[in-house]
């Protein structure tokens, strides 16, 4: 670390943190001179984002391909009403710069994914992961230990909360505290669950404590430990996490692909071709991440490998699309889809007579039924609602990574008006 050389300016700006006792201009200086990657502009990374602007990080990094909605508002309170169909990425940096003009902000407008996760990490001093799925939680808590970066980790749900730093270079990692990925759609997402604000702020100022903590080396940062916080009874209770001995340290991201949500080209071939094939008697059997059921197709897909006759379906809620879907989609959302299978067949059939100007089997699949391919925000609620219509025997695909994912691609087509095909 350099010796201090703060300006008047930043003498002036950060005075009350510099006159701390054991901070002082050293560690400002640090922080000065730190670059943080912070991976979400949402409910944490409102707070996380607001507080490392304040405190006068250098360099800080935000990746998130989202838009603002109305409902992000009640707890995502670094966007404003006027950044309501705007990129998260976009607002967070105006509302960074109007806190703090002196320091650099980067906007990454898409997904992290194990194709860019190395390089847009690699060089960063430490890594604050905001994210509300598991995909990208393992996946940036494996590239982080790949590239010997610490991770500050949060998570929140309902009235509960959680926060931890994994270190793999001297401790343990996310994948000592939790060793098993939880499949797609077993565990419910905020839109499902719920969430309030404030506990969004509570667990978001303890994760840039944390960062700030270990960027500057002051305090005991929470290495090795969990700290889980119950908002309702205002408790926080620690609990250790050691390296599991028989853990092997990741070393490629390749080796996890279905951690992430995704497959191997190779694997995905296969199953796409396996999809086609019924065999004798039309027997099935239950499916997990990118597998197939007999006659069904594969359960997950991506975005690059959906077919231009399948029906797309979004399941997200009325205020969710209101800002925009992906072009040619229909609009059901899921309590409606899973409530009444037959809107759900009804809006099947119409695709079906939509698409016969492509031929006869436009489409349909080796069954006689219509390719269906389901989306949300994420992938966790279409991944739940393709489970339990696959157990009915329909033949429908989750899109992995869902909206955020649509808008991560490089080449984008302007989100087209809601079409409704629900009840009444």
């Amino acid at each position: 670390m350099t010796e201090p050389r703060l300006d008047s300016e930043q003498r002036a700006r950060y005075a009350r943190q510099i006159r701390l006792a054991g901070f002082g201009e050293t560690a400002q200086q640090a922080l000065l001179e730190s670059h943080v990657f912070v991976i979400g502009a949402g409910g944490l990374g409102a707070p996380v984002l607001s507080y490392l602007a304040g405190v006068g990080i250098g360099t800080i990094t935000v990746i998130d391909p989202d838009i603002v909605e109305r409902s992000n508002l009640h707890r995502q309170v670094i966007h404003t009403e006027a950044a309501i169909g705007s990129r998260k990425t976009d607002s967070a940096e105006e509302r960074m710069r109007g806190i703090n003009s002196d320091i650099e902000i980067r906007t990454m407008p898409y997904l992290l994914t194990p194709d860019n996760a190395l390089e847009v990490l690699d060089g960063v001093d430490i890594v604050i992961d905001g994210s509300d799925n598991f995909a990208t939680r393992y996946l940036a808590n494996d590239a982080c230990e790949i590239l010997g970066i610490p991770l500050v980790w949060g998570t929140i749900l309902g009235f509960d909360g959680q926060v931890a730093v994994f270190d793999a270079r001297t401790g343990a990692t996310l994948r000592d505290l939790y060793p098993d990925v939880p499949a797609p759609g077993t565990v419910p997402d905020c839109a499902t669950a719920g969430v309030l604000g404030p506990l969004c702020g509570s667990i978001g100022s303890a994760m840039a404590m944390e960062a700030i903590k270990m960027l500057t080396g002051i305090g005991a940062p929470l290495t090795n430990a969990v700290a889980i916080y119950d908002s309702l009874d205002a408790s926080w209770e620690r609990v250790p996490v050691s390296r599991r001995p028989d853990r092997s340290r990741v070393t490629d991201l390749r080796v996890h692909l279905g951690d992430y949500g995704q497959q191997p080209a190779s694997e995905r071939a296969q199953a796409t071709a396996a999809g086609s094939e019924t065999p004798a008697g039309g027997a099935q059997r239950p499916a997990g991440d990118g597998e197939v059921e007999s006659g069904l197709g594969p359960a997950q897909l991506r975005w690059p490998d959906l077919e231009a006759d399948r029906l797309l379906v979004d399941i997200r809620e009325d205020d969710e699309v209101a800002a925009g879907m992906v072009p040619g989609a229909i609009h059901i959302p899921l309590d409606d889809l899973l409530e009444d299978p037959q809107r759900y067949l009804a809006a099947s059939e119409f695709a079906a007579s939509r698409n016969r100007a492509g031929g006869p089997d436009a489409g349909r699949n080796s069954g006689g039924g219509v390719s269906v391919a389901l989306y949300c925000r994420s992938g966790v609620r279409s991944a739940r609602a393709a489970a339990a219509l696959r157990s009915r025997g329909i033949a429908v695909s989750s899109v992995s990574g869902g909206y955020l994912a649509y808008l991560s691609q490089p080449v984008q087509h302007t989100s087209q008006p809601v079409q409704h095909n629900r009840r009444g």
